[in-house]
């Protein structure tokens, strides 16, 4: 009896042992690969051991409020086609992901997400001098929207009579897209309005229209492995909206 009872109480000892180091094991992020960039959520730059940028900032303060310790990874492999927001957590390398991720039913198939930290929503960076204020301006036109974003979706089934295009037209996944309105190879830029008001202060020539296409909630995505980490983000972020540092740090977003 007294076997059998050190026994249970080893095996018990031993997963509590395991569990515990699962809990207190550094949280993967994933952002961007190295020299990617995404003003003004984020920034890799060459040289640089981790991204900066408004969203690298708020994860860290919020995994700091949460107690966790946390990591970024930094040698994700680059895949043509696809989100890599999303394989960084379905392959296992990242436990979290934080860039403009929109909240939708098809991802929370896969992945997890938190509360939303702030809400977005898709409109077109366009030329001024093509005076396209409008959704409906843009029939006929060629619009580019990147393939793994909720932009090129939506732009295929609600722009039928123009032509979207993404990378693969340009035989790579490096080009920025306004370097083509400015070379009129596109007519109007289909992304989240926070990133579009970014480039346009660098781009006098070059304008997001006024109205969104559409309204959404973006959130940190979680792996279904680690799912207690949801709760501990959000708690971690309704701290930091009580003190009233939840917008500052966002401010460049909301």
């Amino acid at each position: 009896m007294f076997k059998q009872h050190s026994k249970a109480m080893m095996i018990i000892l031993i997963i509590s042992l395991l569990f515990s180091c699962n809990n207190n094991s550094k949280v993967k992020i994933y952002v961007s690969w190295p020299v990617g960039e995404g003003l003004p959520h984020y920034q890799w730059e060459k040289g640089d051991l981790k991204p900066t940028g408004i969203e690298p900032a708020f994860i860290e303060r919020v995994l700091e409020e949460a107690g966790l310790e946390y990591e970024y990874i930094t040698d994700l492999a680059l895949q043509k086609g696809g989100d890599p927001r999303m394989y960084s957590i379905t392959t296992g390398r990242a436990d979290i992901c934080i860039r403009g991720m929109t909240i939708n039913e098809n991802r929370k198939r896969f992945v997890l997400f938190t509360n939303p930290y702030y809400v977005d929503g898709l409109s077109a960076l366009v030329r001024k001098s093509d005076s396209l204020k409008t959704q409906e301006d843009l029939v006929g036109k060629n619009v580019y929207a990147l393939e793994f974003t909720t932009a090129y979706p939506w732009a295929i089934s609600n722009m039928p009579n123009s032509t979207v295009m993404t990378y693969s037209e340009f035989d790579t996944a490096f080009v920025k897209p306004e370097s083509l309105l400015l070379k009129n190879e596109i007519d109007a830029y289909i992304m989240d309005k926070s990133f579009l008001n970014y480039i346009e202060q660098f781009n006098p020539s070059l304008e997001v229209m006024e109205r969104k296409f559409t309204e959404e909630s973006i959130g940190i995505a979680v792996s279904k492995n680690r799912p207690e980490l949801v709760e501990k983000l959000n708690t971690a972020m309704e701290k930091l909206k009580e003190s009233g540092e939840f917008n500052k740090l966002l401010k460049g977003l909301l």
